[in-house]
């Protein structure tokens, strides 16, 4: 068949709309990739929504853990992958909208570079203290570390995190001198502050729960606007005294941009679906987080909110990191 009749029998196949491509990803494996350790509040939740994914897209779901940098290696990593869904990355509000206002020479730009996907939880900060540490409430925390001006040591999940805004905002309002010590993720934070090389955390629910259940860590206050309803009993800093530590948190998941829209559907509604599990339900409450989908526009509105929110507040309090 001369070539020109091949073109011409090409031109009349039909074109295959884009929820039918939809239908046809994934036809293998796709990467889910965490930006911090495996352990750590990110692992937690990205890890249970691995497990169910597959139920909608039919295939596995492997979870690969590239700690650094306070997440940016990851979103580095993923901005240059192939924009085919078979890539994704587990981010959280201070990953995917305060890194960007802190790190002037990020090779990414979070707002072009990636497809929100979605955000998959929604709570706040609390602080923490060993439970071997003779205070608790946050009052007590502020008297016990004004007697000991530079003798205790904070852990946070990175130098910029939204942890590490968290305890900047509430030494700050307490007039503290608390010496920060950045770690590579919450998991290894955790560990010393167990080990008693750190006296204080500022991080997610999910992240000191089990310790806390096990009477070795004790929480001091929530940083939301409303008591955690898994932890009602904890009152929030704003009810202690300290109004202006107040710390959001959320967790969600994006894509390389340029993704095609069909398989973000699709992403996207596998996500839907495993956050609305009884089985994640349970393992997130378990772990003190409140697993909570809102869709990819949601998200993307979000992020420049976040954005917007931080943007004066790091520069009245002088932070850049590169």
């Amino acid at each position: 068949m001369k070539r020109r009749t091949l073109l011409a029998a090409a031109s009349a196949l039909p074109v295959l709309p884009a929820a039918a491509q939809a239908q046809s990803f994934p036809t293998r494996p796709v990467r889910m990739v965490i930006g911090f350790p495996p352990g750590g509040g990110s692992d937690q939740v990205g890890r249970p929504l691995a497990a169910r994914m597959p139920d909608v897209l039919g295939q596995q779901i492997v979870v690969e853990n590239r700690g650094g940098a306070n997440g940016n290696l990851a979103l580095e990593y993923v901005a240059r992958i192939t924009p085919d869904g078979y890539t994704i990355c587990h981010v959280n509000n201070s990953v995917i909208a305060i890194n960007p206002l802190l790190y002037r020479n990020l090779p990414f730009n979070v707002l072009e570079d990636f497809e929100p996907l979605g955000t998959v939880t929604l709570g706040g900060l609390i602080i923490t203290v060993p439970a071997t540490l003779p205070v608790r409430t946050l009052p007590e925390f502020v008297d016990y570390a004004k007697a000991r001006p530079g003798q205790l040591n904070f852990g946070s999940g990175g130098q910029g995190s939204i942890t590490h805004l968290g305890f900047e905002l509430f030494v700050r309002s307490a007039g503290l001198n608390v010496v920060h010590v950045p770690y590579r993720g919450s998991a290894p934070a955790l560990q010393d502050m167990l080990g008693g090389s750190i006296q204080l955390m500022v991080d997610g629910v999910n992240v000191s729960k089990a310790m806390m259940d096990a009477g070795r860590v004790r929480a001091l206050a929530f940083l939301g606007p409303q008591r955690h309803p898994l932890l009602p009993e904890l009152p929030t800093a704003v009810e202690q005294g300290y109004p202006a530590v107040l710390v959001g948190g959320w967790q969600g998941f994006v894509a390389p941009a340029r993704t095609p829209p069909a398989v973000l559907d699709r992403l996207e509604a596998s996500l839907k679906y495993a956050v609305e599990t009884a089985e994640v339900q349970q393992v997130f409450n378990a772990g003190g987080t409140i697993g909570a989908f809102q869709d990819r526009r949601t998200m993307a509105r979000l992020i420049r909110e976040e954005l917007e929110r931080w943007r004066p507040i790091i520069a009245d309090l002088g932070l850049t990191l590169d």
